[in-house]
């Protein structure tokens, strides 16, 4: 009778713990969809600005086969280069596979080299670090060259 009684105290104290394990679990569900949903609002307006409406279009594709007039739209994050996870990919033996970093931060659009080996330019001038990047400059990835136009709004 003893060993029945210790036994039904161990059973609620495992329907208590799993009660517990699961209310905890609901909460940190909860707490980091909340944490989520909050950065998410916080940040999205000014990466659907950015990247709605800019873009690059190329205006001398090179041997690339890119046809002047085609358009990059941009994200507020670009990778250019040829390889393929590259949000621009430019498959042209002059780009290097990272070639460099176009993106979108404090309200202005900024280009920086990715030690890329024939460079990236901005208007004829070589890019090391980050450098801010205006409405119709033009910019060079190894052989081709693109013009930057902004959002319209």
């Amino acid at each position: 009778m003893f060993e029945a009684l210790e036994f039904d105290w161990f059973i609620l104290l495992l329907r208590l713990l799993f009660i517990f394990l699961l209310y905890f679990f609901l909460y940190q569900v909860v707490r980091v969809t909340t944490r989520e949903l909050i950065a998410l609002a916080t940040n999205e307006p000014a990466r659907e600005v950015a990247s709605s409406a800019a873009r690059l279009v190329v205006v001398d594709g090179a041997e690339s086969g890119l046809a002047p007039g085609t358009t990059f739209a941009l994200q507020s994050v670009n990778q250019v280069g040829r390889h393929r996870d590259c949000t621009i990919m430019i498959d042209e033996p002059f780009v290097s596979a990272e070639h460099a970093e176009m993106a979108y931060d404090n309200g202005r659009w900024w280009l920086r080299d990715l030690g890329s080996t024939n460079g990236t330019f901005i208007n004829g001038n070589r890019v090391g670090v980050a450098t801010g990047v205006r409405p119709g400059d033009i910019v060079q990835f190894g052989r081709i060259t693109l013009q930057f136009v902004p959002s319209t709004r």
